[in-house]
């Protein structure tokens, strides 16, 4: 021990040999534990006479060779004490400045680290700097972090010379979170296989999170100084994992809202942007979206000579779920009314049904939807309800009435059979058809704003616009529900029949037996308007002629064309326009006279008489078609 030290005292013992030597010795030598770690003079052959001084432990003696006088015997003692006793200071003083300088860097290290932590965000990344940290100043093999949430299985993170599975930290952590007093483990019968020993300290963090830190596998015994230290950084950075812990809840919070926000501003989009206007209905929809994405859904389709096209469902349920398999349901019903050759609602409704089943099983979800198509040549209202409710109607003549659903929900069995319901309407007729964030709206009191409160709003505004109807209705349920928060989606589409129909198209087939809709189409519009019966029949003469022509000579009898008609009055004035694909009609309006019947010519009878009745017919053949276009003042 002393060997180490023996050149720092040098001088001491030179001093101590010299004193000896004046008083009459050849030689002086220190030995500890009977090896020389010095001598005065070097190199001399040591006389047998001597004394030797010793320390009280018997391990540091001091030889004096030359002199065997017995009194010198305790002087030789107590010097030899004496060098012992600055020999063990030194080393202890050593031990100390070796111990402190130790602490001194494990202190700079444990601030470095508290520094390093404070700018760390990400949780991950703080935790990997702690366990890092820890198994370096503790010397020790691994380090990991175990953090439970809600009390499920742990997210480990580990650094070591050799990773374990984090199986057996699990286990570990395990073993401590049921007696966290306990820090030092070492028993090869309790921890799992790969752990020699640990030491264990929780990290100070939310209530609702338990969080600890281990360092396993050191060379030796961990010590109490070991378990202070680790215990000293878990305090310190447990206020800064907290932080992360929040950073990151506050992060994915924000990430989630910012996703949401998207998805509701698609959603929004996905829904009409404008409303078609059809002569003779005034037709509004509306969409009052709750706080999350939901799975309300309505749209309003207008095809070209054919009836107007509306739909408004609910899938089940809230959240992206909902939302997304709203968007598939939305676009599977817009595609079957534009692209499929459906002529009635329950043939989309049952498509939807076989298109969707599978998806709405998988996830245990259904969806409620009302089709309606609207003819506005007889104003006849075709309809098949899906479990959809409220769907009211309100008479012109009468009170409100609520219309059940006669068919089950969409995505419940396969194969189902639903129906289409007819409706016929007159001026002043309105169907609102709405969804349940209406009717079940709560205010503060937790009462339900209910079917009999939204008949009595409806009621009190039926003699508005379908606009008009729609926001009056929300307005209602708002000031019911005050400031308490809305629950659900809420979408609403509303008809209301038009007292007067400006125009008219549609689409017939290029038979002489489809004529009469033609006719009949015309004579309700001109009805409307109050003209003369003698000039409907004028019209509708001189009509059936243009179209008897179009059959027999554009088409040649093909039942499988059609022919596009759109009826318009505009003022004092009938319009009525004719588009076919058929041959070029190759003719000279200006030379069409009426014939002798005597000389009994083949054709030119039917122009002649349409020029006749009306007042002015004009033709042209444009993008290969040909345009009729007859008017006639009214």
């Amino acid at each position: 021990m002393f060997a180490d030290l023996i050149h720092l005292h040098q001088n001491d013992f030179q001093t101590i040999a010299e004193a000896w030597i004046r008083v009459g010795a050849q030689a002086i030598r220190l030995v500890e534990h009977g090896e020389m770690i010095a001598s005065m003079p070097k190199d001399i052959s040591f006389s047998k006479k001597e004394i030797i001084g010793r320390n009280a432990s018997g391990s540091l003696e001091l030889h004096i060779h030359g002199m065997n006088d017995g009194a010198w015997q305790s002087i030789a003692d107590a010097m030899t004490e004496l060098f012992s006793h600055v020999l063990t200071t030194e080393t202890e003083m050593e031990e100390l400045t070796a111990s402190l300088v130790e602490t001194q860097d494990k202190l700079v290290a444990l601030y470095e680290l508290t520094q390093s932590a404070r700018r760390a965000l990400k949780i991950d990344d703080l935790l990997d700097l702690l366990i890092q940290e820890s198994r370096r100043l503790l010397d020790a093999d691994g380090a990991f972090t175990a953090i439970y949430f809600n009390n499920h299985r742990p997210q480990i993170r580990q650094s070591a010379i050799e990773p374990l599975p984090e199986a057996h930290l699990h286990a570990a952590s395990t073993i401590y979170r049921k007696d966290t007093r306990r820090h030092n483990f070492k028993d090869s019968m309790t921890l799992p296989r790969g752990l020699s020993n640990v030491i264990m300290s929780t990290l100070p963090v939310r209530e609702n999170v338990f969080a600890c830190i281990g360092v396993f596998n050191k060379t030796g015994d961990f010590t109490s100084h070991d378990i202070k230290l680790l215990r000293a950084i878990a305090e310190q950075s447990g206020a800064q994992i907290d932080n992360a812990l929040l950073y990151q809840e506050a992060l994915a919070r924000t990430r989630f809202e910012t996703e949401m926000d998207l998805a509701r501003q698609v959603q929004i989009a996905l829904l009409p942007q404008s409303i078609p206007t059809l002569d003779g209905l005034d037709i509004y929809g509306a969409s009052a979206p709750a706080s999350q994405v939901g799975g309300d859904f309505f749209d309003i389709i207008a095809r070209k000579g054919q009836p107007l096209v509306f739909m408004l469902g609910d899938i089940t349920g809230k959240g992206m779920p909902a939302a997304l398999l709203m968007t598939m349901t939305r676009t599977t019903a817009r595609s079957a009314a534009r692209n499929m050759p459906f002529s009635r609602p329950d043939q989309i409704v049952k498509r939807l049904n076989t298109d969707l089943l599978d998806d709405f099983s998988t996830v245990s979800m259904f969806s409620t939807a009302f089709i309606g198509t609207f003819d506005p040549v007889n104003r006849s209202l075709l309809f098949s309800n899906a479990g959809q409710s409220p769907i009211l109607f309100m008479p012109v003549q009468g009170e409100p009435q609520l219309l059940e659903a006669q068919d089950i929900p969409i995505g419940i069995f396969e194969d189902y059979e639903y129906i289409s319901q007819t409706l016929s309407l007159v001026p002043g007729d309105v169907l609102v058809a709405a969804t349940d964030g209406f009717n079940e709206s709560r205010n503060n009191a937790g009462e339900m704003f209910g079917m009999e409160r939204m008949l009595l709003a409806l009621k009190h505004l039926r003699g508005l616009s379908a606009r008009g109807i729609a926001d009056g209705l929300f307005k209602a349920v708002n000031n019911f529900s005050e400031d308490h928060p809305q629950d659900d989606d809420r979408t609403i589409i509303v008809l209301k029949v038009s007292e007067r129909m400006e125009s008219v198209s549609f689409q017939i087939p290029a038979g002489y037996e489809d004529l009469r809709i033609a006719a009949k189409a015309l004579r309700e519009l001109l009805m409307l308007h109050k003209v003369q019966e003698s000039v409907i029949n004028n019209c509708e003469l001189a009509m059936q002629e243009l179209l008897s022509n179009i059959v027999e000579h554009s088409y040649s009898g093909n039942k499988d064309k059609m022919i596009e008609v759109r009826l318009q009055v505009d003022g004092k004035r009938l319009i009525i326009e004719t588009r076919d694909s058929g041959i070029p009609a190759n003719i000279k309006l200006e030379s069409v006279a009426m014939p002798d019947p005597l000389e009994l010519q083949v054709g030119g009878y039917g122009m002649a008489i349409i020029q006749a009745l009306m007042d002015e017919v004009q033709h042209q053949y444009k993008n290969e078609k040909n345009l009729w276009t007859l008017t006639k003042k009214i």
